[in-house]
């Protein structure tokens, strides 16, 4: 293709995926907050001393979670952990992930720097059952004493 030719395929493409997008946003996002919804029960009910950043069961974005976990000598190495067990998530804020220092949105928000925050992302193609293998991996990660170290 030449410079200056419009890519008339692909804008067609990218038009036809926002029409697939729009037609099940409302559907991907009730699930999606479902499932967050589910998480945060599960959490509570499953671990002990858990907090939510942010305004998480209001306006909130409903596709991440701000999970804050007690300061232990594990809780360094927790999402390390989580990342061999084969969780994905995120540590801190995501404006300052991989930063040595502490992530002004998580001062902004009155989040203790502290504990451990790690962030878990959801999407339409996540199932309950994912979440309950989250919950059971957490719950091994933060009880066990032998864990990477």
């Amino acid at each position: 293709m030449r410079g200056g030719t419009e890519n008339i395929s692909g804008i067609v493409g990218l038009a036809k995926a926002f029409e697939l997008a729009n037609e099940r946003m409302e559907q991907r996002r009730q699930h999606i907050s479902a499932l967050r919804q589910y998480f945060i029960e599960q959490l509570r009910e499953q671990l002990e001393d858990i907090q939510f950043n942010g305004d998480y069961d209001g306006d909130s974005l409903y596709t991440v979670l701000s999970v804050s976990f007690p300061q232990s000598p594990k809780s360094v190495l927790l999402l390390l952990n989580l990342d061999i067990m084969g969780i994905s998530a995120s540590g801190g804020s995501a404006c300052s992930s991989g930063a040595e220092t502490g992530s002004h949105v998580l001062a902004a928000i009155g989040a203790n720097p502290e504990r451990k925050t790690i962030r878990f992302s959801f999407s339409h193609h996540n199932t309950v059952e994912e979440i309950d293998q989250v919950i059971a991996k957490l719950k091994t990660v933060v009880t066990t004493k032998q864990l990477v170290s």
